[in-house]
């Protein structure tokens, strides 16, 4: 019995089974702000946000805005996106006001650092920009409650927990019939820790030890 391909096997299926469990960020947060104001700066929102930590459907609400009749600006800025990933990229998904999808012209939405200021806005509607000219949405459009926009970021990476490629493991030998006990420590709730891999890499490799002892002795 080689107790080596046994313990190479264990620690195989070990680093497996925690990747399998790891999520992947791939950047730093980056802050996904809307720019709104009506036409006559009455009703304004330049704070609401979400924090985009890679690829994927990112949504933001603001109720700060109800009561708008005209709206005059209407964009998100990606903040500081453009600068520092020129590659990555944003897509206007949905409109909600009050709760209910309204249309607009994805042809007609402007994308890019408009301002060069190093942010990747959707430029959505804005009476100081090309989208006055020719808008894709109707900016005569009336907010009782609220405004929600939600958007597909692509490009950084990351983003939800992705699953392990899986491997096939080393090649083992079959266990002893009667592998020796593993004495219990009396530990055997672990709290979460947002570590849990390195738990079951623990556990495996204890199990590999004491299989590769009772293979010595036999």
């Amino acid at each position: 019995m080689d107790f080596r391909k046994i313990t190479a096997a264990a620690a195989s299926a070990a680093l497996i089974a925690a990747a399998g469990t790891v999520s992947v960020s791939a950047v730093d947060p980056i802050n996904a702000k809307l720019g709104y104001t009506d036409t006559n700066w009455t009703f304004q929102d330049w704070e609401s946000s979400v924090q985009v930590t890679g690829d994927g459907q990112y949504t933001i609400t603001s109720t700060a805005v109800a009561g708008t009749e005209e709206i005059g600006v209407f964009v998100i800025d990606l903040e500081g996106m453009y600068a520092a990933y020129p590659e990555a990229t944003a897509t206007l998904d949905k409109i909600e006001v009050d709760g209910a999808e309204v249309s607009f012209d994805a042809s007609k939405i402007l994308y890019g650092d408009i301002e060069e200021k190093g942010n990747f806005r959707i430029d959505i509607y804005n009476m100081y920009s090309d989208t006055k000219d020719d808008p894709g949405f109707n900016s005569a459009t009336p907010i009782s409650e609220s405004l929600s926009v939600t958007f597909t970021v692509s490009g950084l990476g990351g983003g939800e927990a992705a699953p392990a490629a899986e491997e096939a493991p080393a090649e083992t030998e079959a266990a002893p019939a009667e592998p020796a006990a593993v004495e219990s420590t009396g530990e055997t709730d672990v709290p979460p820790t947002g570590n849990t891999p390195y738990a079951v890499v623990a556990g495996l490799m204890a199990v590999a030890a004491a299989a590769a002892f009772a293979a010595r002795k036999r």
